[in-house]
């Protein structure tokens, strides 16, 4: 991976640990089903959707929806895979 995408890998990590952080009044995903959250994954990739189709390209936005679509991706990869 050249240097630029090493930037972009965690310039798009900030983007995820500040949607983490926005929502950390929430309860944690540790006692949601892999069915509750794969539904939660849907809907962020639809506001990612949205984003994309919209007329005014947001790019801070476009990378926000995108980091919310990861961090979905993650919560079921901490609950149901093999990370710990």
């Amino acid at each position: 991976m050249g240097i630029g995408r090493d930037v972009a890998l965690m310039r798009f990590s900030q983007h995820m640990q500040e949607k983490l952080q926005e929502n950390n009044h929430k309860r944690g995903w540790e006692d949601l089903s892999a069915k509750q959250l794969l539904r939660r994954l849907r809907t962020e990739v639809r506001e990612l959707e949205k984003a994309l189709d919209s007329r005014v390209l947001r790019p801070r936005e476009i990378a926000r929806e995108a980091a919310d679509v990861a961090n979905f991706a993650f919560m079921i990869a901490d609950n149901f895979g093999d990370l710990r």
